[in-house]
């Protein structure tokens, strides 16, 4: 397939997903809408951890603080690409029934998903800044929690790497997602739920995995989050003995993996909804 075909595929998907997700509010509600439902979760979470701190009668402990503030923030990332992912096939093959048609298209089904992904990433982005800004503004501007960040000496190069191993890795998983939901029959609503709630419980989000149990630590050991979240708050704040060499070489193996795995499957799922007529099949619950 030639190289301009897939861009256009992929630029098409992204500007097609962005009015998909736009369309159903006036466009200040839907920045308010993207702002507040971030920003909501990070801040439950922080006055939680503000309150568990004062009724223990115990210290604030600005260096888990940041832990999980910084944890939590970049999670976004997760849970954007896993919802993405998990309804583009439902609303693409029954709400507005043009499956069969980008499938039919010159443009691969794949790099379509890709693009619609792509645009999930974008929505991300911006709901990630605007988090890291009014958290900041909110924790430490008015409430005096110190965040001990200098958020002008991040370490952008292992940002920017860490963070696009991460998003391949969320990516793959995605399409796994993509592959279990053309094969049923039924809208799988709780698939991203399912995965995002593993990747908050074991992948060392809020809290370290090392208080976990031991196996649950193997779980955390093989999950792509758990060294995706530690380059990225190794990148922002440094830590003397942390061993970000060893924490890339995971996630690059990890994310290895998970490439093989999730595209493996979902060429699977495509040979097989093809087999089945699965692919413009309608269901509605």
């Amino acid at each position: 397939m030639a190289v301009s075909t897939v861009l256009r595929a992929i630029k098409q998907a992204m500007w097609l997903g962005w009015k998909v997700e736009t369309n159903w509010a006036d466009p200040i509600v839907f920045a308010i809408y993207y702002l507040i439902r971030p920003l909501a979760g990070l801040l439950t979470v922080g006055f939680i951890f503000l309150v568990g701190s004062a009724s223990t009668g115990g210290t604030l402990n600005p260096e888990y603080f940041a832990y999980m503030f910084i944890g939590n923030s970049f999670f976004i990332y997760v849970v954007q690409i896993m919802m993405t992912m998990t309804m583009l096939i439902h609303e693409d093959r029954s709400h507005y029934e043009v499956m069969k048609h980008i499938y039919l298209s010159p443009g691969s089904l794949s790099w379509y998903i890709l693009g619609r992904t792509l645009n999930g990433v974008i929505n991300a982005s911006v709901s990630l800044v605007l988090t890291l800004g009014f958290g900041v503004a909110i924790f430490q501007g008015l409430l005096k929690v110190p965040i001990p960040v200098n958020w002008l000496q991040i370490n952008v190069p292992l940002l920017a790497l860490g963070l696009i191993l991460g998003l391949i890795c969320f990516t793959a998983m995605g399409f796994i997602l993509c592959g279990i939901n053309i094969m049923t029959s039924k809208v799988q609503f709780m698939l991203s739920d399912y995965v995002s709630g593993i990747l908050y419980l074991f992948g060392g989000v809020i809290f370290m995995p090392q208080i976990l149990p031991s196996w649950a630590q193997a779980i955390s050991n093989v999950l792509p989050i758990t060294y995706f979240l530690d380059i990225m708050r190794y990148s922002i704040l440094p830590q003397p003995g942390v061993a970000v060499q060893t924490d890339l070489l995971y996630l690059v193996v990890t994310m290895l993996a998970t490439v093989v795995v999730g595209f493996g499957f979902f060429k699977v799922a495509m040979y097989w909804a093809r087999r089945e007529g699965l692919i413009d099949k309608k269901e509605e619950y």
